[in-house]
């Protein structure tokens, strides 16, 4: 399956290539708790076509993040444009959706737009999850997540998926998120989709909220 995935699809990336990538990043992030990690990567159209996870085996990370790492890909994808607009990661929505005093916020409520199709992210069996014959392989499993972990990736002008990231602080996932584009040579010109860390994250400011041990996220602009 994820061999024809890829053939009929276009996939960014092999497995192989996931697996080192978030393997090294994980091994080199110092943010957050120290967790590991998943790693998914949709191609263009939003199709699963890569998953793996960075611990010694299927429970090293947290098992829920599976999904959400998948998720979060679908949204950074979807959100995302060919240059010179460029990519919109999961970290720059979470401002811009959170509930506003005064109303007026056009992005309440973004996190309901596509549902997760938990059929497919759950089935399957749990030996084969984050292997080249991993269940979501090949669906589409939707999915909108509004805090870090999913960045875009681009072969020059083009956007050709995603990856999602997801199994420690939302800070340090898309600090593993953003060294994993970078392994994998698959950033955009120009990267605008860092994340911006404040300690004030509301609806009219945007940003990201702070997490514990977070000085040295990859990919954040200034801090406060």
């Amino acid at each position: 399956m994820a061999g024809s995935v890829q053939a009929q699809e276009g996939c960014p990336v092999s497995y192989g290539e996931l697996k080192k990538a978030v393997t090294d990043a994980a091994a080199a992030d110092s943010t957050g708790f120290n967790n590991d990690y998943w790693a998914v990567v949709v191609n263009r159209s939003g199709l699963v076509c890569a998953v793996a996870y960075s611990g010694t085996g299927v429970y090293s990370q947290w098992l829920l993040s599976r999904q959400i790492a998948a998720a979060k890909a679908f949204t950074a994808n979807g959100l995302s444009l060919d240059a010179p607009k460029g990519p919109l990661s999961t970290a720059q929505l979470y401002g811009f959706v959170q509930p506003s005093p005064s109303g007026g916020n056009p992005l309440f409520g973004l996190e309901g737009g596509n549902v997760l199709d938990s059929t497919s992210a759950f089935n399957g069996d749990v030996s084969r999850f984050g292997t080249d014959q991993d269940p979501m392989i090949g669906k589409r499993i939707g999915g909108t997540i509004t805090f870090g972990g999913g960045i875009a990736l681009y072969k020059g002008y083009l956007r050709v998926g995603a990856v999602g990231v997801s199994g420690d602080t939302a800070c340090a996932d898309h600090s593993v998120a953003w060294r994993i584009r970078t392994s994998l040579k698959l950033t955009p010109s120009a990267q605008t989709d860092t994340i911006t860390l404040t300690s004030s994250a509301t609806p009219t400011t945007g940003g990201h909220p702070r997490c514990p041990n977070d000085a040295g996220t990859q990919g954040q602009t200034a801090t406060n």
